[in-house]
């Protein structure tokens, strides 16, 4: 999957830039409190900045020039805060060897994972459409096309074809045949559905039904106890430092809200949590206090009930920071599928397929659904989240939640999507 095969490669970039911050530190500042809380928080104040200004991306490191300077600037504002603290000259040749060293081993990352995989697509449809159109995000695929009456062998051969995905719903013996002989002989073959998991992150409920759903390995955050314990632990830890790190932003926010509008700060309103049970969901209100005179409806891009600084507190977030209030009453979870409304899920029930099992687990701040896909207020936006929602539900772990908070802080830091 893509996203293990970048995580594996930014731990490994972690490592070894650790590595080389300390013994930078051990060479050039001090012996003593090598391992210090500060020393600690400046390092993963520097990794944040390399995740945000996307030097943490291993692709083809011609195209990461900007994110060299944009990293080396948030490098050295870094250092020289230090620098102001300490006045030790020392931190001169520390600072210019670490961000020479940080643009060095990205570069030979990129080199050594960076390599051009030609792809071929069996059969036409939608599904072909789809996934071309899916390959396109993918700078280390070059997708060369293939037509019906070609022969599959000789046209994999003569255009080193590395991966076939499969478009094609039923296949007949022969090119079974033909295709487990190109599979046998080293190339690589995915289904539809496989590579729509791997690369895309989700399961489209159109193609999935009972059986495979009675089959389909995962689902372990239903049954292990120890697993939804650990979930429960993470979910209190990050309520705690979020709630502590985002105090001031929550008082400024409550001054502004009331200033800017009449009506109650906090809006609270009914929402479907686990097991499909209703609980009161707490925001910072950043509608107007009449956004619902003429009944439910769904949020738009550019909603005009949409106050300015709601619009501003939508972009960051910062609406949805009093429901640190809901995880710690275990009402909802840090990372799960956004609660949604009574009246908006019997409309998508009959609509959609399987859309209740989104709610086989807790509702979260923030969630696959959310960093995956841009925002949407729309039957059809609801269908692609819920793809999202189960992938989620289907591969928990701590590991994805991790991912999933990342991705959250660089989406709030440049404002993008909800």
């Amino acid at each position: 999957m893509e996203q293990e095969k970048g995580m594996t490669l930014n731990t490994i970039y972690i490592l070894i830039l650790g590595s080389i911050f300390y013994l930078e530190k051990y060479i050039f500042i001090s012996r003593e409190n090598l391992f210090s809380l500060y020393s600690m928080i400046g390092f993963f104040i520097l990794m944040l900045s390399a995740y945000v200004t996307d030097n943490m991306k291993f692709q083809r490191y011609k195209d990461k020039f900007v994110n060299f300077i944009l990293i080396a600037i948030v490098d050295v504002i870094c250092f020289m805060i230090w620098f102001f603290y300490s006045w030790d000259l020392s931190l001169i040749p520390y600072m210019l060897i670490f961000i020479a060293s940080q643009i060095l081993l990205t570069v030979l990352i990129s080199i050594a994972v960076f390599k051009i995989k030609n792809v071929t697509i069996y059969g036409e449809g939608e599904m072909k459409k789809r996934v071309v159109d899916s390959i396109e995000h993918f700078p280390d695929y070059r997708y060369i096309d293939f037509k019906e009456n070609d022969d599959l062998v000789k046209f994999t051969k003569e255009n080193d074809i590395s991966l076939i995905i499969l478009c094609k719903e039923k296949l007949e013996s022969n090119e079974i045949r033909d295709i487990l002989s190109l599979k046998l002989g080293g190339i690589e073959v995915k289904s539809y559905f496989d590579y729509m998991i791997e690369n895309e992150g989700k399961i489209e409920v159109e193609f999935i039904d009972e059986e495979w759903l009675l089959q389909a390995y995962g689902f372990k955050i239903l049954r292990s106890q120890i697993q939804n314990n650990i979930k429960r632990l993470f979910d209190i830890i990050m309520a705690i430092i979020i709630g502590i790190m985002a105090l001031p932003v929550m008082i400024i926010a409550t001054i502004i809200v009331r200033l800017e509008s009449p009506g109650p700060v906090i809006y609270s309103q009914d929402r479907v949590g686990e097991n499909g049970k209703e609980f009161k969901v707490h925001k910072f209100r950043s509608m107007r206090n009449d956004a619902e005179k003429d009944g439910a409806k769904w949020a738009q891009v550019n909603d005009p009930r949409v106050t300015k600084f709601g619009n501003f507190m939508r972009k960051t977030r910062i609406d949805e920071l009093p429901q640190l209030v809901n995880v710690f009453k275990g009402q909802m979870s840090f990372i799960g599928p956004r609660p949604e409304r009574m009246v908006f899920i019997k409309e998508l029930e009959k609509e959609i397929p399987y859309y209740n099992l989104r709610h086989m687990v807790k509702p979260g701040l923030t969630g696959w659904a959310q960093v995956m896909y841009p925002y949407g207020a729309s039957v059809e936006d609801a269908r692609k989240k819920l793809e999202y929602d189960l992938y989620y539900i289907k591969h928990h772990s701590l590991y994805l939640d991790l991912i999933i908070m990342f991705m959250t802080f660089k989406t709030v830091v440049f404002g993008k999507g909800r």
